[in-house]
């Protein structure tokens, strides 16, 4: 990899790789936690610190608050020759390059959460990718030096397709993150075979549109003429808006829990920051249908 410095400041794409990668759909949920405590925030930076990219960076802070953040991703992938479907979970600190922390406006959580950050310098740190798909983890590790792992997922989404059988499922999102190969044969993990599981009904709350994208997700790759690391800052974009709901009143519709497998890189540290506490907000998206196959009718044949 040549200095940026001297070129166009673009690493190289590792061979075998093309970017952008476009999705051909997409369903995400993500949810939001804010910590104010000292000790909280100072484990938050700890968690940065840990992080080839992250040791660059330093959290965002919204009224004196940090931001953590997680979300499961669904998405489908097209190819010349294939496709690949792939579900994932980020954990992520919010956070923004060190080196310009002066620079940008100061953002209350609901401005930050309404994407009213146009610089876009502030983006998710990942502390820990859970991911069911080798060729994503593969992608995510040479790319960005993403924090992946290997994992297996249950989900119950409010999809079209879920909520024609069932009006009710339109709100309620339900996710278990457990150990690859684990699932028994209807698909569902043993407490004792589960990372984490979550468990959202946002039935009765109104969602509004934000524009939240596009997201920066920074990462790291080491060059390979030495072995000075470098942080990256890719944006991945959505070409729709999200949709926000603010939890900071009423009842909680979220239930995280953690399982009683054996924790996968850094994220215990970072589930035990959110595990007993409310989110400030929800965001999903749900990429639209393009085709629909209707109900047949009766053909006359006389």
């Amino acid at each position: 990899m040549s200095d940026p410095s001297a070129g166009n400041g673009l690493p190289p794409i590792p061979a075998g790789f093309g970017l952008p990668f476009f999705y051909g759909t997409f369903t995400n949920i993500g949810f939001d936690f804010l910590l104010r405590d000292p000790a909280e925030k100072k484990a938050v930076t700890d968690l940065l610190r840990q992080d080839a990219a992250g040791r660059h960076l330093t959290p965002a802070l919204f009224d004196d608050s940090v931001c953590l953040s997680f979300n499961y991703q669904l998405y489908f992938g097209q190819f010349g020759s294939g496709f690949g479907v792939t579900q994932e979970t980020e954990l992520n600190v919010i956070a923004r390059p060190a080196a310009d922390a002066g620079h940008g406006p100061r953002l209350t959580y609901a401005q930050y959460a309404h994407g009213e950050d146009q610089t876009r310098r502030l983006g998710n740190c990942r502390v820990h990718v859970a991911c069911d798909n080798d060729l994503a983890i593969d992608a995510g590790v040479k790319l960005f030096n993403e924090p992946k792992h290997k994992a297996g997922f249950q989900h119950t989404l409010p999809v079209p397709n879920a909520t024609t059988l069932d009006p009710k499922a339109a709100d309620r999102w339900k996710v278990v993150c457990g150990k690859d190969g684990t699932a028994s044969s209807d698909g569902t993990f043993t407490h004792e075979n589960t990372y984490f599981s979550f468990d959202a009904d946002l039935g009765g709350l109104t969602g509004q549109p934000v524009s939240a994208a596009p997201f920066t997700e920074y990462g790291s790759r080491t060059e390979s003429d030495s072995t000075h690391t470098r942080p990256l800052g890719a944006p991945l974009n959505v070409f729709s808006p999200y949709t926000w709901y603010d939890l900071g009143d009423g009842e909680d519709p979220m239930d995280l829990t953690v399982g009683g497998a054996e924790p996968q890189g850094r994220s215990k540290a970072f589930l035990d920051l959110v595990a007993d506490r409310r989110p400030a907000g929800a965001w999903t998206y749900q990429s639209p249908p393009v085709a629909a196959q209707n109900r047949p009718y009766w053909v006359r044949t006389a």
